[in-house]
């Protein structure tokens, strides 16, 4: 199995941990990732450029094709754009017409029709789940781990195809199970993490990240899990908040592929992950 690792602009300076930590448990499930020139998924630029968001997002997915590769994605932001540009330019034969007239310049063409998965849809539908349970070595057992869905992977379903009942997923809690740890059915598993807020409203922002840490540890989760890039970063700025008002510090939060790195036994200089609880 071989796929085009689609890490997003933020890892190379914010989170480089995730593609290592990815590419750590990858490799024990006998995964290959090859990296190609990809740029920015597009997400920035969709509410404000329709063909714009397009070009950026379908010159990936192009790419990915030439190279007879399906992409994988670390980031649920990156995963719902190149699902919902797929999805807008296949529905739209001027479009199509545009935006391949401009990537023709740089040798591509896109005809559609690449596979794109999320790292948890990878893991839920096409790992075998027998060598994904042998690859646990060092299972969490005792751990209560609490989900955080993040939003650009949910909505909209029909689009994303992310989970058969988005109102009421169940992927995430899947993937933790596996691990050996017990997942926490938590009141805001799925709610905004604030991250596309922070620099429109940075109050509301920060209390939405400051009410999930603080209700993921009243309803008894030891750890909080996300799986993506935008989640990982204000989950980052609510714990250095909390710190910086002297507050007690809060649970850990961390990436999925670093929660399943540690039920593999790997090395935490593989996965960026620190000591959890």
């Amino acid at each position: 199995m071989k796929y085009a690792l689609f890490s997003g602009c933020r890892t190379g300076f914010d989170i480089p941990q995730h593609p290592k930590s990815a590419k750590a448990v990858l490799s024990r499930l006998n995964v290959q990732t090859q990296e190609l020139d990809f740029g920015c998924c597009g997400y920035p630029a969709k509410e404000k450029n329709l063909d714009a968001f397009l070009l950026l997002a379908i010159r990936n997915l192009a790419m990915a094709q030439a190279h007879n590769l399906p992409v994988l994605t670390l980031c649920k932001c990156c995963f719902g754009s190149l699902k919902q540009a797929e999805y807008y330019f296949k529905n739209d034969p001027d479009k199509q017409v545009r935006i391949n007239s401009i990537l023709q310049k740089e040798g591509l063409y896109y005809d559609g029709g690449v596979k794109i998965h999320h790292m948890l849809t990878l893991l839920d539908r096409e790992i075998d789940q027998d060598l994904l349970r042998q690859c646990i070595t060092h299972p969490l057992d005792g751990i209560k781990v609490a989900p955080s869905y993040g939003c650009h992977a949910l909505r909209p379903s029909t689009i994303t195809g992310f989970d058969d009942r988005p109102n009421a997923p169940t992927i995430f809690e899947r993937i933790i199970a596996l691990t050996g740890a017990e997942p926490v059915n938590w009141s805001r598993r799925l709610e905004c993490c604030g991250n596309p807020l922070l620099e429109k409203n940075s109050s509301l922002a920060q209390t939405f990240i400051l009410e999930k840490y603080k209700t993921a540890e009243q309803e008894g989760a030891d750890i909080i899990c996300m799986a993506c890039n935008y989640c990982h970063m204000q989950f980052e700025h609510g714990r250095d908040l909390i710190l910086k008002s002297g507050s007690t510090p809060p649970i850990p939060a961390m990436l999925i592929t670093q929660l399943l790195g540690r039920a593999m036994g790997l090395e935490k200089d593989r996965t960026g992950a620190e000591t959890a609880a």
